[in-house]
């Protein structure tokens, strides 16, 4: 059993003195919690405080074509019906998917604030949320114009808690910035409804899968890049934006498939990579 006191004080430590904060989090793994998910949403504002801004992923892979579904893959009788059933994004309302349940409850709480992007929103709270959150292209959500590119600039403290590198976001901004063939291949369908109209768009942003983020984590403990802290029974990876893009663009230099998963069984990372070497082969990358 842990007290809020307690895990206010962890989030202390992991926020430090940082004015701008990232979190990816598995609640969960902080243990049992005295009053639950809604002692821990209080006891992270209470420790970010007023003058400070914290940003999280709100991502809704959900509203995306089906034709382009993996996990799980949709019918193909049942495409053109999930097309058009498929509910329009509101800010105020879609809940993020595979966030986790922090994710989504700070979205709710006063003053927060979310991007408008229709599948790869981000929350925040605090006195920079509006500029952080605007704008938010929607055919490049990750690229040199969106929040992910402000993150980096103010060079936020990303925090993993309970969570691996694999779910670092900002890792996705560095393949961006890297431009790997994969990219226009990638590319995914999303909606927005304009004058009444639904419009479908394609959008870059990565390879779809990021379990192969983790080859960043050996490169910046080496350099000592990392802090480790413990809240509750979580462990929480602490690093800096900045470093974190700067050292995957490193790796992404020398090789375009270094962020790309090695599971056999990853359709997204496996489409990327045969992209990679059909440019190789026509001498194109």
């Amino acid at each position: 059993m842990h007290l809020p006191s307690e895990i206010r004080g962890g989030f202390e430590r992991v926020f430090g003195d940082a004015e701008t904060i990232v979190l990816h989090s598995a609640p969960r793994a902080l243990g049992h919690v005295a009053g639950g998910i809604d002692a821990v949403v209080d006891a992270a504002l209470a420790a970010l405080g007023p003058s400070r801004t914290l940003v999280w992923p709100a991502f809704t892979g959900q509203l995306t074509d089906p034709s382009q579904w993996m996990n799980p893959p949709a019918p193909r009788e049942l495409w053109d019906a999930i097309r058009d059933e498929l509910p329009d994004f509101d800010p105020a309302r879609t809940a993020p998917r595979k966030m986790g349940r922090l994710a989504e409850l700070l979205l709710h709480r006063p003053g927060a604030r979310r991007s408008l992007h229709p599948t790869e929103s981000v929350g925040a709270i605090g006195p920079r949320a509006d500029e952080l959150g605007r704008p938010h292209p929607l055919e490049d959500p990750m690229g040199p114009r969106s929040p992910w590119a402000r993150l980096r600039a103010l060079d936020a403290r990303v925090v993993l808690l309970g969570v691996g590198f694999e779910r670092c976001s900002i890792l996705h901004h560095a393949e961006r910035l890297a431009e790997p063939a994969y990219l226009a291949a990638c590319a995914y369908s999303t909606f927005v409804r304009v004058d009444g109209e639904r419009r479908w768009f394609e959008v870059e942003s990565g390879a779809g899968c990021s379990d192969g983020f983790g080859v960043v984590e050996p490169k910046l403990r080496a350099a000592a890049a990392v802090e480790d802290v413990t809240i509750g029974d979580a462990h929480a990876c602490v690093v800096s934006a900045s470093r974190l893009v700067s050292t995957a663009l490193s790796l992404l230099t020398r090789d375009p498939a270094a962020l790309l998963c090695s599971s056999t069984d990853c359709a997204a990372c496996n489409f990327a990579r045969s992209t990679l070497l059909g440019h190789r082969a026509r001498g194109l990358a």
